[in-house]
């Protein structure tokens, strides 16, 4: 059974597009990411060694936690924009521009993706992609953002909310239907202090979480006061975050 797709799936030029301009910015705003890449980073293998492939790499916030890594390893993104940006901070390493949906390469011992499987239209389908491209014994480790993430902003914004967060339960059933078991995973709540509802919608802005039509400007000053009202306390303003991390691998070979 495939997961749910988002409520208007988001095309993936329009993607490219909204990630491509934040690729400068990215890095000044992506607390949020880079709390979701340290978090995954923990179930890194001890022994980084043989073919792998980071998919939605964006500017290389989860990359820089790979390194040192023995033998080849390939930084890839949607965005040429974000590759650029990642090129020029680590060098080292090859950059591809490349689709989740087409991890071409392979056979790869690894596939790493970070922050970036929440965009996804079809997740059963990029999984499937993914596990063709698995050598015998590969694994994929990722993390995204899942249901219960920013429901503060959610509940104002209501039948413009522009993407679906699946919860844990869809991810599960998604990773399976693609044809990876699960080796593991887990959920983790984080919460998040802005300067002000502005600040914190211009982090989204950001990193390209916007790729969405805008709404009015009137609009939008409302919900920002709201924001402002509803979830305002003595550390600012809050937006609260729910990751989720597994490790999975082709369902063909036996789990370890």
């Amino acid at each position: 059974m495939k997961a749910n797709p988002p409520i208007e799936p988001i095309a993936v030029a329009a993607l490219a597009e909204s990630f491509g301009r934040a690729a400068k910015s990215y890095r000044c705003h992506a607390h949020v990411q880079m709390a979701l890449a340290h978090w995954l980073a923990e179930w890194l293998p001890v022994n980084r060694i043989g073919r792998a492939l980071e998919i939605g790499a964006g500017p290389g916030e989860f990359t820089h936690h790979l390194l040192p890594w023995a033998g080849e390893l390939v930084a890839s993104d949607i965005a040429p924009e974000m590759c650029a940006v990642g090129r020029a901070a680590l060098p080292g390493i090859e950059w591809r521009e490349l689709a989740a949906e087409a991890p071409v390469g392979g056979p790869w011992d690894w596939i790493f993706s970070s922050a970036m499987l929440q965009w996804s239209t079809d997740p059963t389908d990029i999984f499937s992609a993914w596990r063709e491209q698995l050598a015998p014994g590969g694994r994929v480790l990722a993390g995204l953002f899942v249901a219960d993430s920013i429901p503060e902003l959610n509940a104002l914004l209501g039948q413009d909310v522009p993407l679906h967060w699946r919860t844990a339960q869809e991810w599960r059933r998604a990773i399976e239907a693609g044809g990876l078991r699960l080796v593991r995973e887990e959920t983790g709540r984080r919460v998040f202090w802005h300067e002000s509802a502005a600040a914190f919608l211009r982090s989204l802005h950001g990193v390209g979480a916007a790729p969405a039509r805008r709404m009015p400007v009137g609009k939008l000053r409302g919900i920002l006061r709201e924001y402002e009202a509803r979830y305002r306390d003595a550390e600012g303003v809050r937006a609260t975050w729910t990751f989720y991390r597994f490790e999975a691998k082709g369902a063909a070979g036996p789990i370890r």
